[in-house]
């Protein structure tokens, strides 16, 4: 099967009533969804667009709603990572080492707008399909400052971007498998970039 025709999907999971932060990718790196969903809506659609290659964002922390992803994962008809199958299959990644090596250096705080800004630059360097994250400097102006007023609209979550580079790392699982490291526990991990 070609990789045009497999979605490739990627979560962050956090807590609330809508825990799953949602990014779909075709093979050309469009978005195809980016939502907040429940666990038992993500499934439907994950199930709706089949053939699909899940990366879970795995931080570290075991919170219940990401267990409780994770579980239900396994019991649907994905499968975990295997370079032999490339059909509805779930992987574990970590956003923020997938970050880290893309830029190949540390990053600012995800919890900043310039955090937000930089990851958003990271993946539209990479070839996601998103607007220019240097636009949103054409849009500040001394009266927008003056007045409290940022063109925030544009500037995607640091949940939007996790959930975004877990799905890129999908999509690398199967486009670009040479840069990608699957460690034990079905993790995935990009190779650190190098200088020319």
């Amino acid at each position: 099967m070609s990789s045009d025709q497999i979605i490739f999907a990627g979560v962050d999971i956090s807590s609330g009533r809508k825990p799953v932060t949602f990014a779909a990718l075709d093979g050309d790196l469009n978005i195809l969804i980016l939502e907040k969903w429940d666990t038992s809506e993500t499934l439907e659609h994950l199930n709706e667009y089949q053939p699909a290659v899940l990366a879970i964002n795995s931080s570290g922390q075991k919170r219940e709603s990401y267990s409780d992803f994770k579980n239900k994962i396994t019991q649907s008809e994905f499968k975990p990572f295997s370079r032999t199958d490339a059909t509805d299959q779930w992987i574990e990644t970590v956003a923020q080492d997938c970050f880290r090596a893309l830029i190949g250096q540390e990053l600012l705080s995800r919890r900043t707008l310039e955090g937000r800004i930089q990851r958003a630059l990271i993946l539209y360097d990479e070839g996601l399909q998103i607007p220019d994250p240097m636009d949103f400097f054409e849009e500040i102006t001394r009266h927008k400052l003056m007045q409290g007023i940022l063109p925030l609209e544009n500037v995607y979550s640091f949940r939007q971007l996790d959930a975004l580079v877990a799905a890129y790392t999908a999509w690398m699982t199967i486009n670009r498998s040479g840069q990608m490291e699957i460690q034990g526990g079905n993790i995935a991990r990009l190779r650190e970039q190098t200088g020319d």
